[in-house]
């Protein structure tokens, strides 16, 4: 979903935010249907309030309320796939529009001013062996329990850290094998989430499993992506870290127009990742509700929260838009190397 408003001349800025959700989970934990709106006390509960419904609607109302003070050119893009191979879609938004002088983020920032993240690659470990009937494991190669043998080692390798952005972590998030009934799996699949810092790649992390010689294959996994239209995307999961620096102006107004809250980083990851990680272009993040409640039972947005971002973006809407900033240091801002990932259509 794309939009635009014009009025006169001046920098060009981005609000952006992603319309899908991740499924409810067991609704059973939840105390309101998932997907209810119910508002209790104060609070709007459903899935996709915090991440990231509320902001959404904070951007459009903040830009309504800013209307007769914009200088320049405001723009509005809402995608998805984000939950699943974040900045792959808004890739393709920016490849159709001028290039934005600022984007701003709706992602959950408790109304604090989010200046990055670190970053995350799917790592795909695979370990083959030979089947057999379930009856005669002894005459097969279990790919399960050399799984099994060779994860305590991948999942406790060191991890790199960042001062800023923190530390570097991996979990297991899928363990899969394609056989069922009573054989012995000649093939074992598990997908590894791993937290990046700036400055890996997709080369040097693989060098780092690679090099335990462990017996198993460790690539970075690959997803296709479909649109409703029919469209694919095909996405090499790997999403770089990104920061940008306190001292930017960009940031500096836009603290100030926000009455100097607090700086922060996110410890998820966003469509961040193709804006500023791979493309340079500044960007920050503005939003109300807690990261904490994304993905959990009972999200929900305190009404309170709703109605400080619809003002707090008013402000920033009147206020980076007034005059643009030179962006004589958009390429000390990349930290995502090349674009990891390729389009096709059908």
């Amino acid at each position: 979903m794309l939009g635009q408003l014009k009025r006169g001349e001046g920098p060009t800025v981005l609000l952006e935010g992603h319309l899908d959700v991740v499924p409810p989970g067991d609704e059973a934990a939840w105390s309101v249907p998932p997907f209810s709106g119910e508002i209790r006390e104060g609070k709007l509960y459903g899935r996709g309030a915090v991440d990231m419904k509320g902001a959404i609607a904070a951007q459009v109302a903040g830009a309504a309320r800013a209307l007769t003070e914009i200088q320049g050119t405001l723009l509005f893009a809402y995608v998805t796939h984000e939950e699943t191979a974040e900045g792959a879609v808004l890739s393709r938004v920016l490849d159709l529009l001028p290039r934005p002088d600022l984007v701003i983020l709706g992602e959950p920032t408790d109304l604090r001013l989010a200046i990055g993240h670190r970053g995350r690659a799917v790592l795909k470990v695979e370990t083959r062996g030979r089947t057999a009937h379930a009856s005669m494991p002894e005459l097969g190669n279990n790919a399960i329990e050399r799984m099994v043998a060779a994860l305590p080692r991948l999942l406790s390798l060191p991890m790199p850290s960042d001062p800023v952005l923190g530390k570097g972590t991996v979990t297991p998030v899928s363990i899969s094998t394609p056989t069922s009934g009573p054989i012995v799996p000649d093939r074992c699949t598990v997908l590894l989430d791993r937290r990046l810092v700036r400055g890996e790649r997709p080369d040097s992390v693989l060098c780092l499993y690679r090099e335990l010689d462990l017996g198993v294959r460790v690539e970075i996994a690959r997803e296709e992506l479909r649109a409703y239209t029919g469209e694919t995307l095909e996405v090499e999961e790997f999403f770089p870290a990104w920061l940008m620096a306190p001292q930017d102006p960009w940031v500096a107004r836009a603290r100030a127009a926000l009455g100097n809250v607090p700086l922060k980083v996110w410890r998820f990851s966003t469509d961040g990742v193709e804006s500023c990680g791979r493309r340079g272009i500044p960007t920050l993040g503005y939003g109300p509700g807690d990261e904490r409640l994304a993905h959990q039972p009972d999200e929900c947005l305190p009404l309170a929260d709703l109605e400080a971002a619809v003002a707090g973006y008013r402000k920033l809407i009147i206020e980076l838009m007034r005059t643009p900033i030179k962006a004589k240091s958009g390429k000390a801002r990349r930290r995502g190397g090349r674009r990891s990932h390729h389009r096709k259509t059908h």
